[in-house]
This record gives C-alpha cells, sequence and structure tokens, in this order.
C-alpha cells in the first residue's frame, strides 16, 4: 500500500511540474513592453537569449482600430527578429510573436506599447494601413500548445497510474 501511495505521490508531482526551460527566451524589444513611444518605428524587433529559427516565426502587430500593421513577413537575423510595420497612428499597440528556438522549441508571447504621435492629416490616413489576410490573433498566439501538450500527456500519465494502482488493489482484495 505504501508503494501505490508513493506511486499517486509521484505521479501528481509529475502532474504539476513545469517544463525545463533550457531553450532561448525573449531578452528586449523595440518599442519596449509597456512603454511610451512618440516616433514611429519602421519596424519590431525582438532579440533572443539564443539564436531562432525565422522560417517558422511569426510577429502579430494590432493597433488600436483593431487593424494589423504587419507589411511582410518578419526576417530573423542571429538572436534578432524583425517585423517590417505600416505607418503607424497615435494608441495602444500589441505584439504577438511565436518562434522556434533553435533548439527547436517553440516560445511565443505577447506585450503592448503606447504610440503617442500626431495626429495626421485626413489624406495621409486614408492610406492607412488595411486588414491584411487574416492572421492569428493576439489570443491564438498567447496560447502555449507546448504546456497543453505536456498538461495532456501528464494527466494521461496520471490517468495510468490510477488505473494501474485500482487494478493492484482489485487483485489484491479477490481471493
Amino acid at each position: 500500500m505504501r508503494a501505490a501511495l508513493a506511486l499517486v505521490l509521484v505521479a501528481l508531482a509529475t502532474l504539476f511540474a513545469s517544463p525545463a526551460q533550457a531553450h532561448s527566451d525573449i531578452v528586449s524589444s523595440s518599442p519596449n513592453a509597456d512603454s511610451t513611444i512618440t516616433t514611429a518605428p519602421d519596424e519590431i524587433t525582438l532579440t533572443f537569449a539564443d539564436a531562432i529559427r525565422g522560417q517558422f516565426s511569426t510577429v502579430v502587430v494590432t493597433g488600436p482600430d483593431g487593424v494589423a500593421y504587419g507589411d511582410g513577413k518578419p526576417r530573423a537575423i542571429d538572436r534578432t527578429l524583425h517585423q517590417p510595420v505600416k505607418t503607424l497612428t497615435a494608441g495602444e499597440y500589441t505584439v504577438a510573436w511565436r518562434v522556434v528556438s533553435g533548439d527547436g522549441h517553440p516560445l511565443q508571447g505577447v506585450f503592448s506599447f503606447t504610440a503617442d504621435l500626431p495626429a495626421t492629416d485626413p489624406v495621409a490616413s486614408s492610406a492607412a494601413p488595411t486588414t491584411a489576410a487574416p492572421e492569428p490573433s493576439a489570443a491564438a498566439a498567447a496560447s502555449n500548445s507546448g504546456n497543453g501538450l505536456f498538461l495532456a500527456a501528464a494527466g494521461a500519465g496520471v490517468l495510468v497510474v490510477v488505473l494501474g494502482l485500482a487494478a493492484l488493489v482489485r487483485r489484491r482484495r479477490t481471493p
């Protein structure tokens, strides 16, 4: 019975353990998260601790009007991901990103910044960004499929252990 209890405790500890974070992490961005800028950038840059795989990278920049402001695909140079953007207007922007680190682990996150920019004239604003082809929403980019898969596997492992313990207890009770 002690062995069964020990197995249950190990299974529960495994369920709530977090995976090792040996892969690259974001170390900075431009604009910085939660900052206010007064000059509109031509691009958003994300810098990571280690190299990333650019061909698997996605950056979605959403403006205060709900419009996507990304202008083309992001490009990776070593540890830095560059996402060109269309002309920004005043307001709060959300940057949702997803990359694959050099070791193959997917990473993702979301941050925002505020653009405190002078108002543009009506003629220039007619050339404002339009919605592009559907891109992943900030909420979709924020979901972490890696952790979900880990939790599903851990849950399945716990279920197997519990079912095994139930069968063991049932066998011991049967004469």
